[in-house]
């Protein structure tokens, strides 16, 4: 085959592909096929079917695709710096995407679900421990274009410094606040130091009229919240932790 009819053969491909999306939609389309889609709209003048499935056998799904380390991409023949960029590009898109959703005013529990979404979109593959935090109008608008990152590397929550949180939500002029944290371990369980942080941040931000509606602990595969396992109410009795901690493992949210 000539380099022109080799040329015409992915351009021939490449249409079909997209007018089959077109007409069906992706569940129209196998795991490396959406991939491979994907990877048109990144590399032009390549046959990237050979990558969009050497990429699905290294990372397993689209999931694994975006979260791998850049270092981890750029050993993928085929995929270069500008690939690699497009890829973590699309990937703060999704992120972006859930904070645009939460922007939707609303009753509070009404923002759980998309809160959870937006942090798993955001925290879910940090390689290390992270403390971030949104805050919120009297309207449950979100203050700025996204979340706070508080704290970056070991997140001890016994020796996180609450008044710097209470500062900074003063400073963005919250009504709200929701924080989260993720645990690389895969764990979402939350420590007893985590539910005593939880209480103490919530006893602090009640003198200043701060509600705060939410802390979750983020892990791969399943995420946990303290609003929707219904422990708020119970925060200020230090004999419920152990109760708290025994009984989390029935009502982790797992998120696809």
């Amino acid at each position: 085959m000539s380099a022109k009819q080799t040329v015409n053969y992915r351009e021939g491909h490449r249409q079909r592909l997209r007018e089959r999306y077109a007409k069906t939609g992706i569940s129209a389309l196998a795991d490396y096929e959406v991939i491979e889609m994907l990877l048109c709209m990144l590399i032009s003048r390549v046959d990237v079917k050979p990558i969009a499935k050497n990429l699905l056998m290294h990372f397993k799904n689209l999931r694994g695709i975006l979260d791998a380390p850049e270092d981890e991409l750029l050993n993928i023949s085929g995929l270069g710096e500008n690939s690699v960029i497009g890829l973590r590009f699309i990937k703060e898109i999704i992120s972006l995407y859930h904070a645009n959703e939460l922007q939707v005013g609303g009753e509070t529990i009404g923002t759980i679900e998309k809160l959870i979404k937006y942090f798993r979109s955001k925290i879910a593959s940090e390689p290390n421990e992270v403390l971030e935090m949104i805050c919120f109008d009297t309207k449950l608008k979100i203050i700025g274009e996204t979340s706070i990152r508080l704290v970056e590397g070991t997140v001890n929550t016994a020796n996180v410094d609450i008044r710097k949180i209470i500062e900074m939500a003063i400073k963005c002029g919250a009504s709200s606040i929701a924080i989260a944290h993720n645990h690389p371990s895969g764990d979402p369980r939350p420590s007893l130091e985590d539910i005593r942080f939880t209480r103490k941040l919530s006893s602090a931000c009640k003198p200043i009229s701060l509600n705060l509606i939410e802390h979750i602990i983020v892990a791969k595969p399943a995420c946990y919240s303290f609003r929707k396992d219904g422990h708020f109410d119970c925060l200020y009795d230090e004999a419920a932790a152990d109760r708290i901690r025994a009984g989390v493992a029935d009502s982790l949210e797992y998120l696809i």
